[in-house]
């Protein structure tokens, strides 16, 4: 996202995101990922119609009209766009409408800086499509399937402050603000507010220390309190959070789980999650997500589908003998369509199968899926 190239006018609006697993190059014209109203693709040598249509409109660079490219500009892009997918099977992609198939606007990735780790996150929408959230729809699907499948790399947008929607769209993308720099190409232009995906990790048992544990037991009943699903209810003891927490923690020093971290680019815990991978006979292949949380301060910032993502490329990366994930949640909270949308299905629901309180009987409901992606069936 880039101030120059990036004004989209964005509201919120929920996603539903399918990712399709990167089994070797894409072809030209192949589907990268869909949302629920578009597909993003990998570009071919004609949609350079449509590319310099969407370029070259003077409405949609109201923030920098002096970086509107030229027919030929436009021309010399398009067939960068397409070397990238060729080098990296990654780039920016062609936006089309679910229902109606047109190219309504450019999005993607494209390594813009010295370090060859950073990513930056670009969107460009046909004008008669702003303001209705695309933006914000398909910047908070890229940066996840960018944590799920390129874990070494790093998400990062450079935006023009002036640009208060391209701000809001990063930020509710999951991007945190980190400083300002200058174009590479521009040394003495404006600076500009620059941004940084949080990151997701595995916490190596050498690292599992008192100080993890405490900011991780803060998390969670901040979480608790504000009547997140994760084992209790608000204003459990501090003794019973304790407890659990130390049991997770336990299984991790015996390696029969995992515990995996999502942080703020300044190294802030905002999320963690357990994976119990080592379940025994006949279950060697399944792994079991446990206490998924997100700072409920922080709500709304795309973090919960970034972790979640991120916990599902590191299981398809670090325990290999894993094909099968699977969870279990509380109905009544939403949960459902929010794992739905991260390619879960729902295999079993236990209709008042949990009780909270004399009255509060929830569902109690099982989903799953696999590591790769593929249809459980």
């Amino acid at each position: 996202m880039h101030a120059s190239e990036e004004h989209g006018a964005v509201s919120a609006i929920d996603t539903d995101t399918k990712t399709h697993e990167p089994g070797g190059p894409r072809q030209p014209g192949d589907v990268w990922l869909t949302t629920e109203r578009v597909v993003l693709r990998r570009p071919v040598p004609g949609d350079l119609e449509d590319y310099v249509r969407l370029h070259t409109d003077p409405r949609t660079y109201a923030h920098a009209a002096s970086s509107m490219p030229s027919p030929e500009r436009c021309r010399e892009r398009l067939s960068d766009d397409l070397t990238d997918w060729e080098q990296d099977h990654l780039g920016y992609a062609a936006v089309l409408d679910h229902a109606s198939g047109d190219v309504i606007g450019w999005a993607g990735l494209r390594h813009k800086d010295s370090d060859h780790r950073a990513l930056n996150l670009y969107y460009r929408l046909a004008h008669d499509r702003l303001g209705g959230g695309l933006g914000r729809e398909i910047s908070r699907a890229v940066v996840a399937w960018v944590v799920e499948h390129r874990a070494q790399s790093l998400v990062t947008a450079m935006v023009d402050d002036v640009n208060a929607a391209s701000l809001r769209t990063a930020v509710s993308a999951g991007l945190v603000q980190v400083g300002v720099r200058r174009m590479r190409d521009e040394p003495e232009g404006k600076p500009m507010a620059y941004l940084e995906a949080p990151r997701v990790e595995a916490v190596p048992v050498a690292a599992l220390g008192e100080e993890l544990r405490e900011a991780a037991l803060g998390l969670w009943q901040e979480v608790n309190d504000s009547g997140g699903s994760v084992g209790f209810l608000p204003g459990a003891p501090r003794h019973e959070v304790v407890a659990a927490l130390d049991r997770h923690l336990e299984h991790a020093h015996e390696g029969r789980s995992m515990l995996c971290v999502l942080r703020d680019p300044d190294g802030r815990l905002r999320g963690l999650g357990f994976w119990q991978h080592s379940l025994g006979f006949p279950y060697e292949h399944v792994a079991r997500l446990e206490r998924l949380m997100v700072d409920p301060s922080v709500q709304g910032r795309n973090l919960g589908r970034i972790l979640l993502a991120g916990m599902v490329g590191i299981a398809r990366r670090e325990l290999p003998h894993v094909e099968l994930l699977r969870l279990d949640y509380r109905g009544g909270l939403g949960l459902g369509r929010f794992y739905a949308k991260a390619g879960w299905s729902e295999v079993g629901r236990l209709p008042r199968g949990l009780r909270l309180g004399p009255t509060d009987y929830r569902d109690d409901v099982a989903m799953a899926r696999r590591v790769d992606g593929s249809p459980l069936g």
